[in-house]
């Protein structure tokens, strides 16, 4: 186990910030306590070694197929999304365990229902992505993921998404562990940069989760090994009014859909937004014949 994060409550520092640490029994109420203080914490063991391992067997050989860095050559792009970072998405589809033990994860989901669900009736898959962090890559600039929606991503607006980096391997500083900037989510001024003495790395060894707010400073870290790839599994919500960063339900064929529990079509987007105070639907689509869990079917 990586020694930085040992103790239940690290001390800080003004050179080194780190985050706070929790096991995955963690109480409700001290997990949101840290966010709201931090925006981030650390939770140990919140995926199973057997489901890590099913994980890195299921998204093999996409990964294998996967080039590093976007398709885009723009400086801006590859700037943000990496030259030697793997990404891709639609993991419902290429992964039975992610569907049935990531994208339900119940202590992300009772995180996000404590901190979404009081602006929304329901939330949905925002992305459900793999980030893996090549040999040689350098650092991600720091950003807020709320940036999606700049008109909300503000210091007294709404949380709207919720996410969790999920370490499908070893995280430390060489490898590339993310970069946080805590309190970040709480400053006044979101234009201002992060000095250097304000920034940590989440530090977690493989099953461990950063879960982390919409609005605190955040990216992925340098990989400055010679041959180990950084796999970390990004998973994160969104208010079901906003638009998604991914269309969910375009990443997965229908009739697997169907064979899925409603709580994870749902998220995925294949069953509508429901005001029930206005009696409102958002992501409605009419069918002939309605197959059950779909369309206008209850939410």
């Amino acid at each position: 186990m990586d020694a930085a994060i040992a103790p239940t409550t690290t001390p800080r520092s003004r050179t080194a910030p780190a985050l706070e640490v929790r096991d995955r029994n963690a109480a409700l109420p001290d997990l949101l306590s840290v966010l709201d203080r931090d925006g981030a914490v650390v939770v140990r063991d919140m995926l199973a070694p057997a489901v890590v391992a099913a994980l890195r067997a299921e998204l093999g050989p996409t990964e294998h197929a996967t080039g590093g860095g976007p398709r885009e050559a723009d400086e801006g792009v590859v700037r943000f999304w990496g030259g030697r970072t793997k990404r891709f998405a639609s993991l419902a589809r290429r992964s039975e365990t992610f569907a049935a033990h990531v994208l339900v994860h119940p202590l992300l989901g009772a995180v996000a229902d404590a901190l979404l669900l009081p602006h929304c009736e329901q939330y949905w898959l925002n992305t459900g992505q793999m980030m893996i962090i090549g040999p040689g890559e350098r650092a991600q600039y720091l950003h807020r993921d709320a940036d999606n929606w700049p008109h909300l991503c503000a210091p007294d607006g709404p949380e709207v998404t919720l996410s969790c980096m999920f370490a499908l391997s070893d995280f430390d500083a060489e490898v590339g562990a993310t970069r946080v900037v805590p309190g970040s989510h709480r400053w006044d001024d979101y234009s201002r940069e992060a000095a250097d003495h304000e920034t940590t790395q989440a530090a977690m060894p493989a099953g461990a989760g950063m879960i982390y707010t919409g609005r605190v400073l955040h990216g992925g870290g340098a990989n400055r090994t010679a041959e180990v790839w950084r796999w970390g599994m990004h998973l994160s919500y969104v208010v079901g009014w906003l638009t998604p960063e991914e269309a969910g339900c375009l990443g997965i064929e229908p009739d697997r859909a169907r064979t899925l529990p409603p709580r994870a079509q749902q998220l995925l987007g294949y069953r509508c937004y429901h005001e029930r105070a206005t009696g409102s639907r958002l992501w409605t689509v009419d069918y002939e014949d309605v197959p059950v869990g779909l369309g206008w079917d209850a939410p």
